[in-house]
């Protein structure tokens, strides 16, 4: 039998791709596979997994489409598949380039372009912060004047990169001579006084196979030093069927789509749910370890099974109730300077996963987006108040000897 010849898009390394067995997600018996990678992750797979693999600098997308001459003077290509949201919208111009099924960049745009999104769900009577793409930050005045607060964010960024929260024409002047801080096309909106909540789904067909919706504890577009990010899902009750019922609503509205969504939300002070931004990928911090630990799924497989042209599985719940509620923190710099060990965290079996992105000797700066943690948490538990609690002690015990010094810059981290 001819196996299926797969083009996989990545920046993480092969060994995001595996089963907990080690296992590759992409079966060497059952695809041909074409990994194009950054150079230093070439050497990611193991003896016979890959067919071929190609180095291009997949962060650009511009130089990824290098590969392509490549691929086309190889084997047919079957399918075009990647998991991390900067790599979606050039998956979907391989796709269209090679003549193979599967989303194309349009379709894509949606989850990546925050115009072009909420112009999509508003237009299917979902309601969302008014909005004007802008060239320059004078070019909000209209929107300010309306409004009295508005937020300026990049069009395609992520992690809360390069936001501003204005309140007076002194500070969008103040911006023109600054600058916005970041490149590319930018947005101002409407100011949403309210909470903000994530909705992560599994998703077949623009229906929630399962979803679980979370509350933001802290301000998502602030990054202090000595602070954190904190999230912990909702218990029962009418906050949380609003926001399930109204992430309903959202994914109706792209039936074709398949895959995992993180979708935040707005509670406005009425209790009104209003569209922030939805992405087609799992979301950050500890949303992947938890929902492998309670429904057993990882989300990048089930981002990667509907581009493969797979369905996703049957999702249940396989734990017992006190451990069925989980939360995660992303830990910003405790101070500026190099990075020395943490002192040891508690050894409890709540404690599901710590992941870090600092290396003892690393030398931290100002975090300025979500990606720029020292490291990630995430707990498990009976209840989001025992959840909590659980975040906050972690925090507390998460120290380190610290020896300030100058600061040079860190990369920003991304989801896959």
């Amino acid at each position: 039998m001819r196996r299926q010849h797969v083009v996989l898009l990545d920046r993480s390394g092969y060994d995001a791709y595996r089963h907990p067995d080690g296992r590759p997600y992409l079966d060497p018996e059952q695809y041909d596979v074409t990994l194009v990678t950054l150079p230093e992750k070439a050497d990611g797979p193991r003896p016979g997994e890959v067919a071929r693999v190609i180095t291009v600098n997949v962060l650009d997308p511009v130089e990824i489409m290098d590969a392509l001459p490549e691929l086309k003077a190889g084997p047919p290509v079957d399918r075009v598949v990647a998991a991390g949201e900067r790599l979606l919208v050039p998956a979907a111009r391989f796709r269209e380039a090679l003549g193979v099924p599967g989303y194309r960049e349009e379709q894509i745009e949606l989850f990546r372009d925050k115009t072009l999104m909420k112009s999509h769900f508003a237009a299917q009577g979902i309601r969302t912060p008014r909005f004007t793409e802008i060239e320059r930050p004078l070019d909000a005045a209209g929107l300010l004047a309306e409004y009295g607060t508005v937020i300026l964010k990049p069009v395609d960024a992520m992690g809360s990169v390069g936001v501003h929260k204005v309140t007076s024409r002194d500070q969008l002047a103040e911006l023109e001579e600054s600058g916005f801080g970041h490149q590319g096309r930018y947005e101002a909106e409407e100011f949403i006084d309210g909470v903000m909540y994530h909705i992560d789904s599994v998703v077949q067909d623009g229906r929630a196979v399962v979803a679980v919706a979370s509350r933001y504890l802290d301000p998502n577009s602030v990054f202090p030093t000595g602070g954190q990010l904190r999230s912990a899902a909702l218990n029962p009750g009418r906050e949380r069927d609003v926001l399930l019922e109204f992430n309903s609503r959202v994914l109706a509205a792209v039936p074709w789509f398949s895959g995992v969504t993180h979708h935040e939300v707005f509670l406005d002070r009425s209790g009104t749910p209003v569209f922030c931004e939805i992405a087609g990928r799992p979301g950050g911090g500890g949303i992947v370890p938890l929902f492998k630990d309670r429904f057993g799924i990882n989300l990048y497989l089930a981002t990667l099974l509907p581009q493969l042209g797979l369905p996703i599985p049957e999702i249940q719940e396989i734990q017992p109730p006190e451990r069925r509620f989980g939360g995660w923190s992303i830990i910003f710099p405790p101070e500026l300077g190099p990075l020395r060990p943490h002192h040891p965290l508690p050894q409890e079996d709540w404690l599901l996963d710590l992941t870090l992105y600092r290396r003892p000797g690393d030398v931290l700066e100002a975090a300025r987006s979500v990606g720029n943690g020292v490291a990630a948490v995430a707990v498990v538990g009976p209840d989001a108040a025992t959840v909590t609690e659980r975040l906050d002690r972690v925090k507390a015990a998460f120290t380190f000897d610290q020896a300030p010094s100058a600061t040079t810059p860190t990369h920003e981290g991304e989801t896959r």
